[in-house]
């Protein structure tokens, strides 16, 4: 990495190497990298080129469609655009992070309308997204619908039967059952 200097405050170095346990000398090189894929004097991705800089860093993976509401996750301030902390703290909380706090991204991955709440067409996305992401197609489903699955896993997370799934309800579920942990955590370790 050389001589180029970072443009973070050391207090904002001692915040990341707290949380993620990275060395000085790796968070550089993150901002690097990151600041690579921003436009020109902005030190924020917008939607688009974080997802292009999402996929880039899990090119084995169909990520493509996730990669949209995994930006939203990320954007912890909500203001549209991913600062390098943002990412740099969410994406290791998400790729080193015990599993239960990766749930808790995931489960903010699916919450699409924000309510804190999964419903039942939730998770149908959830569904046809990791299908793909695992790089199943339709076709390969010919045994159980999407529908199918929805109803199951509904009937396995929605514990008080309210027709939804809570945050705590989806953390609880995927902690005691495995399989749907590896269909719906997309933050898996390879």
């Amino acid at each position: 990495m050389g001589s180029t200097r970072s443009k973070l405050d050391d207090h904002v170095y001692e915040s990341i190497a707290k949380y993620t346990e990275l060395k000085r000398d790796d968070i550089i090189a993150w901002e690097q990298r990151f600041l690579q894929q921003c436009d020109p004097g902005s030190r924020t991705m917008n939607k688009e080129q974080f997802c292009k800089f999402y996929q880039e860093l899990r090119p084995d993976e169909n990520v493509k469609r996730l990669s949209e509401n995994i930006f939203r996750a990320f954007d912890l301030d909500g203001d549209h655009g991913i600062s390098f902390s943002e990412f740099l703290i969410a994406y290791v909380a998400t790729t080193e992070a015990p599993l239960e706090h990766k749930l808790r991204y995931a489960f903010n991955v699916y919450d699409l309308d924000h309510n804190s709440m999964i419903d039942r067409a939730e998770v149908l996305f959830i569904l046809r997204a990791m299908f793909q992401l695992l790089g199943m197609n339709d076709n390969q489903l010919h045994k159980y619908s999407y529908e199918q699955c929805a109803d199951t896993i509904m009937k396995t997370l929605d514990i008080n039967e309210d027709q939804c799934i809570s945050k705590e309800e989806f953390i609880q579920g995927l902690l005691q059952d495995h399989f749907l942990q590896s269909l719906m955590n997309p933050f898996q370790n390879k």
